[in-house]
């Protein structure tokens, strides 16, 4: 049983203040016995400390492994709406860009296409409003009529709508009434982190294409996904408290509690997906990351316990030396339940409160057993 001393040994300058020991006879001053109990000098006393019988909460903690992810919420993918040859590109990896950034350039014949469509358009529409001139001048004067007139109207409208159309294409496509150069700008659509890059000077790309060219995401919050076993999946709930450290930075924990818990068992490893969100305002957790996650219940019930380093097996017994006086100890035998992290539950024996020797317990049981 971890934490639980099974045999002698004990320093050296412990073993003289019992009367007898593992070795032999001391010549130190013997603890004084009776009553049942045993009393230690003062100077026998610092190689003991005490600590209290109290309830501790009875958490059935677990590990998981993970990864580090994406925030979905927090994550916009850009992908290609034309085909054509990239001609340059000006962010990196892990740059920062502002919303509107151009982040690269395509050179397209669908942009082409457009801006003649645009132009086409455009003259139209000043034609049309040309005609309209001159022909509210013939019927002010009485030289047209009401009809030819209303049409007159009607073919400028016709021909502002096919305008403001074709203007609005060649916008989403990033095209320019002023800039006719066949040029797609590719732009940053939201604030944040270049943490994704699929394109190079002289890519080519098809309108089909269904891979992204960049991944955008600020990484203020960050997802990671721990993989659970089949057998632990009772154990987990939404709102359970999560611990995260990485490779990375070993001695850093990173807190967060589950959000959401995967509906589909994988058949081949038998683990479900658990997700947690994190807040990342340093930027140190990188997506891809592996991540070793403890999962803490947030529904727990309280338990008493002593330390584990109290307790001390005799003849298949458990035994803790109880404090009667600041330097009188009666050894009492107890019976112990689970272990939670670097303590044990007491099922009976002691009540909360107690005082009970948590270093030196040995020490002290040996003298006891010695008297």
């Amino acid at each position: 049983m971890k934490g639980i001393i099974t045999t002698c040994r004990y320093p050296m300058a412990i073993l003289s203040f019992v009367v007898l020991s593992c070795g032999g006879p001391s010549d130190k001053p013997a603890a004084t016995t009776k009553d049942n109990q045993i009393s230690f000098t003062e100077e026998q006393l610092k190689y003991v400390k005490i600590d209290t019988v109290k309830k501790i909460p009875a958490i059935d903690q677990f590990a998981a492994v993970g990864e580090v992810s994406f925030d979905e919420n927090n994550v916009v993918r850009v992908y290609p709406i034309v085909s054509g040859n990239v001609t340059k590109v000006n962010v990196s990896l892990g740059d920062y860009v502002q919303r509107g950034q151009i982040l690269a350039t395509i050179l397209s014949t669908d942009i082409s296409s457009y801006q003649r469509d645009f132009n086409v358009a455009k003259a139209n529409y000043e034609v049309a409003e040309s005609n309209l001139v001159r022909s509210t001048e013939l019927y002010k004067s009485g030289m047209l009529s009401a009809k030819e007139y209303a049409e007159s109207q009607k073919d400028l409208s016709n021909a502002l709508s096919e305008f403001n159309e074709k203007k609005q294409i060649l916008e989403l496509y990033g095209g320019s009434e002023n800039e006719l150069d066949a040029l797609f700008r590719v732009v940053a659509p939201r604030s944040g982190y270049i943490v994704e890059r699929n394109i190079n000077e002289g890519t080519q790309i098809r309108n089909d294409n269904a891979t992204n060219i960049f991944t955008i995401s600020d990484l203020e919050t960050i997802w990671v996904w721990a993989n659970v076993h089949e057998s632990d999946m009772a154990k987990v709930h939404e709102g359970d408290l999560v611990t995260v450290k990485t490779i990375a930075y070993p001695d850093k924990e990173f807190k967060g509690t589950i959000k959401k818990i995967g509906t589909m068992l994988d058949p081949q490893s038998r683990v479900i997906r658990v997700r947690t969100e994190l807040v990342n305002k340093e930027g140190l957790l990188k997506p891809e990351m592996f991540a070793n996650v403890m999962i803490t219940p947030r529904n727990y019930s309280l338990v008493l316990a002593v330390p584990q380093t109290s307790i001390v097996l005799e003849n298949n017994n458990y035994y803790v030396m109880r404090v009667v006086d600041h330097d009188t100890f009666e050894k009492l035998r107890i019976r112990i339940g689970r272990n939670y992290d670097k303590y044990t539950e007491v099922v009976d024996g002691l009540k909360e409160g107690d005082l009970v020797v948590s270093e030196g317990s040995l020490f002290t049981m040996t003298g006891y057993n010695l008297k």
